[in-house]
């Protein structure tokens, strides 16, 4: 078994939030820049948290960080903490933010541009800024996670920052601020933990205490999506699916696989990742039911069990039909994917390091046929 992973401290709670200033405080951090997007303080989202700090103190507020991520984005937040004198960086916000708050911290101690160490994270050293994440939804996991997706311009394919400098000094998980995420975002985020747990679940990097968090994050997001798109404020459901997208985050440390590399490659476009995993998922699944060995095959009943499904049922027909409950797409080219050849995308899927995790890597005639499934 593999060493267990170190995961980031967690404060999780309705409420939680109100703990930021004190620990921030405790980590010398006497300015910090919250970096966030427009949307959450159009929603009040950012007044919260900012509401819980003194009224003398020096929050500086950047809303500036895009729905995918961006280099410009980046580099617009760390002019704004070198002009503000700022010490110390506070993410609120779903997995755009938060992974932009992985880059920031780099960007902000390092020289040279933050390309570089997105192209080479091993150029990524120790000294960075002190890092806190607000989740803002309940799917992404990267509260917790020690890389994250940034495109180098707006459409690009994305470049990964990958390293354990970057993981999170603290995640704030607050299930109050989740009240307000409409209902086709609490959906499809929380698919996304779905298949973080999923995936996590099934790694070939086999470590049973990490398989039991996933394989009680699926459970949860059974139990409760469903709850919390139909009623965002069910606080019950809402905490239940912070905790799943927690479990998700602790998750993806076992690596992840197909579904995550058919998001990848599809995260070309202004598609929400959530949507993109969703529909992914099914294609995947039905690919492993066919190319299953013994060890696969029991852990498929035991990822069956958690899902709440009867011995034998079809995986892949059980997810497509929980997408359909939700509102959720089972295409993505009915989400708006540009037509693109699926021979081409299966070169690019051959070149994602989320393979390496799978317990069944699809070769290049594979993916062809999966990427053609989750096209539809």
């Amino acid at each position: 078994m593999p060493m267990l992973p170190s995961f980031p401290p967690v404060l999780f709670d309705f409420g939680a939030v109100e703990a930021l200033p004190a620990e921030l405080a405790a980590r010398g951090v006497n300015r910090p820049l919250v970096i966030t997007d427009t949307g959450l303080t159009e929603h009040g989202i950012v007044a919260r948290l900012t509401a819980a700090f003194p009224a003398d103190a020096e929050v500086v507020v950047f809303d500036g960080i895009p729905p995918n991520p961006t280099v410009a984005g980046i580099e617009a937040a760390a002019e704004m903490y070198a002009a503000c004198g700022c010490d110390g960086i506070v993410a609120l916000g779903g997995g755009s933010v938060l992974d932009s708050g992985k880059a920031l911290r780099v960007s902000v101690t390092h020289p040279g541009s933050i390309v570089d160490y997105l192209k080479d994270p091993s150029k990524i050293t120790a000294v960075v800024a002190p890092y806190m994440t607000v989740p803002t939804t309940s799917g992404t996991g990267a509260e917790v996670t020690f890389g994250g997706g940034i495109h180098p311009e707006p459409g690009a394919h994305q470049l990964g920052i990958r390293s354990p400098h970057v993981k999170p000094d603290l995640a704030i998980c607050d299930p109050d601020l989740t009240l307000t995420l409409p209902p086709v975002l609490t959906a499809a985020t929380g698919m996304d933990a779905f298949g973080h747990c999923v995936e996590g679940y099934l790694s070939s990097n086999a470590n049973a205490p990490a398989e039991a968090i996933a394989l009680d994050g699926i459970a949860r997001v059974m139990d409760y999506v469903e709850r919390a798109t139909a009623d965002g404020s069910d606080r019950e459901a809402r905490s239940h699916m912070m905790m799943a997208a927690l479990q998700g985050g602790f998750s993806i440390y076992m690596g992840l696989g197909p579904i995550h590399t058919l998001g990848h490659i599809f995260a070309n476009s202004p598609l929400h990742h959530g949507a993109l995993i969703t529909a992914s998922a099914p294609p995947v699944m039905r690919f492993y039911a066919a190319n299953a060995d013994d060890a696969l095959a029991a852990k498929l009943a035991r990822l069956r069990a958690a899902m709440g499904l009867a011995a034998g049922a079809d995986i892949a027909a059980a997810i497509a039909a929980f997408n359909t409950r939700l509102g959720l797409s089972n295409s993505v080219r009915a989400l708006g994917y540009p037509d693109t050849d699926p021979e081409i995308l299966a070169g690019l899927a051959m070149e994602v390091h989320f393979n390496a995790a799978a317990p069944r890597a699809p070769d290049r005639a594979e993916y062809r046929d999966i990427i053609a499934d989750a096209l539809g």
